[in-house]
């Protein structure tokens, strides 16, 4: 493990456990993706880019019939 990657778990560490002892809720999925790094992408935009190249193919290959 490296120092940096080890600075990040104990500082996560110390976190967790000064959100609990405070009672404080745990961040939501928003807000853990809004913080991600930069090539994250969302479940939901996954979906529905999925959804949209589908059904452009469909109509792609209607047309072309």
């Amino acid at each position: 493990m490296s120092l940096l990657s080890q600075s990040l778990h104990q500082a996560q560490r110390v976190i967790g456990v000064t959100a609990k002892s405070w009672g404080i809720a745990p961040a939501s999925a928003h807000a853990i993706a809004r913080r991600a790094h930069h090539g994250y992408v969302s479940v939901r935009a996954l979906r529905r880019n999925a959804a949209a190249s589908r059904s452009t193919s469909s109509l792609a290959i209607a047309h072309s019939w």
